[in-house]
């Protein structure tokens, strides 16, 4: 029957192997503590960077483009966001920027342009706060060029981020550029319709002309009443045959046919022994629904040139504005303490790690010393087998 194995057993199996145990830990403790004081210095420099305000939005366009697709044109019809930040930071245009600016080709030793470009992105941090704070961090040999590599990659964020706002603003300018010639063109054309439609009618003002042609009309209205009155005046005095009564009858039929003729025009005959200037009532609804819209395309016309002017004023002014798209709260300054090696965590891992080792070690051959004859025999077989595989 297997005896128990007791405290005092485990105890005597480390007090046995305690010179081991002892001498793998000092010799693993100080191998990597002479590693660690050769290995290269390193410091990590960090600043903290957010966007500008929403009142920066390009153009004042933000409203006419709340509705649209986002990313039309470029623009989102808002400010740019901390979360946009990383993927330019992370970049090759700004990692390219800043290693040729420190000449990290040859710090770091590389030979080719993907091989820098992942040594400078695996010593860059980036890290976004839950209050769109970013967070931005570079490694570097010493103090002095970790702060001042951290704050290049700042530099180079706002000005790839400058050069796309103003790209974007060249390209509204030039798109606005192109839409004013093209409504300068329509406004022009909306006027010779216009212009052309009061040649061809004399419409050259038709509610002053319709006035007139009241006023007109209402003179002869005027005659004709006097002539019908003088007319039966007439019929009293004179006989039935009297040339004067047949004089009076033509005078107020053609005071009534220029009456028709003024206010209705003349279906059969045709106005064409009426005035250019005057216009047939009949003709006027026609006429005036005609005019109205000529009018009206020429004031939409008119609108469409004012606003595309004024937004190629702006885009101009935009494309020639110079405005920090990255505020900075924190600098990055030289640190105190170097980020790498962390020696006393280095001693402690593999010191630790080598003590377990070690003693993982000692019970395992305390185990196969004190095996009876049977687990022997099972050993034995286990050995065999793995062999003859």
């Amino acid at each position: 029957m297997a005896r128990e194995t007791g405290i005092l057993d485990h105890v005597v199996v480390l007090v046995r192997w305690r010179r081991l145990i002892l001498s793998a830990f000092l010799l693993v403790s100080l191998g990597t503590a002479g590693v660690s004081l050769i290995l290269p210095e390193a410091y990590r420099a960090s600043a903290t960077v957010y966007p500008p305000g929403q009142g920066s939005n390009m153009l004042g366009l933000g409203g006419l483009l709340g509705d649209l697709p986002v990313g039309l044109l470029g623009l989102d019809g808002g400010g740019v966001s901390a979360t946009d930040f990383i993927p330019v930071l992370e970049s090759e245009r700004v990692a390219s920027a800043v290693a040729e600016r420190f000449n990290l080709q040859d710090l770091y030793q590389t030979k080719t342009r993907e091989q820098l470009m992942m040594s400078v992105g695996a010593r860059l941090e980036v890290s976004l706060s839950r209050e769109q704070f970013l967070s931005v961090s570079y490694e570097a040999p010493t103090p002095q060029a970790a702060a001042e590599q951290t704050n290049a990659f700042v530099d180079e964020l706002d000005k790839a981020l400058r050069e796309r706002k103003r790209e974007q603003a060249g390209s509204l300018r030039s798109y606005f550029e192109t839409r004013l010639a093209e409504a300068e063109k329509d406004v022009a054309t909306a006027e010779v319709n216009y212009k052309q439609f009061q040649k061809a009618h004399m419409a050259i003002d038709l509610e002053t002309q319709a006035k007139a042609q009241i006023e007109t009309a209402g003179m002869l209205v005027s005659t004709l009443a006097e002539q019908i009155i003088k007319k039966e005046v007439a019929d009293r005095m004179m006989e039935s045959g009297h040339p004067k009564l047949a004089q009076l009858d033509l005078e107020i039929g053609a005071t009534g046919d220029a009456i028709d003729r003024i206010l209705m025009g003349s279906p059969d005959q045709g106005d064409s022994d009426l005035p250019d200037i005057v216009i047939p009532f009949r003709q006027v609804p026609d006429l005036g629904h005609r005019a109205l819209q000529l009018m009206r395309d020429i004031e939409i016309q008119n609108a469409i040139y004012k606003f595309v002017r004024q937004e190629y004023e702006k885009s101009k002014l935009e494309e020639d504005k110079e405005i920090a798209q990255v505020i900075i709260l924190d600098p990055a300054l030289p640190p105190d303490s170097r980020s790498k090696p962390r020696r006393t965590m280095m001693v402690l891992l593999t010191g630790g790690l080598s003590l377990v080792l070690s003693i993982l070690f000692a019970y395992v051959y305390e185990a196969m010393s004190n095996m009876d004859n049977t687990s022997r025999e099972k050993w034995s077989e286990i050995k065999n087998e793995l062999r003859g595989n």
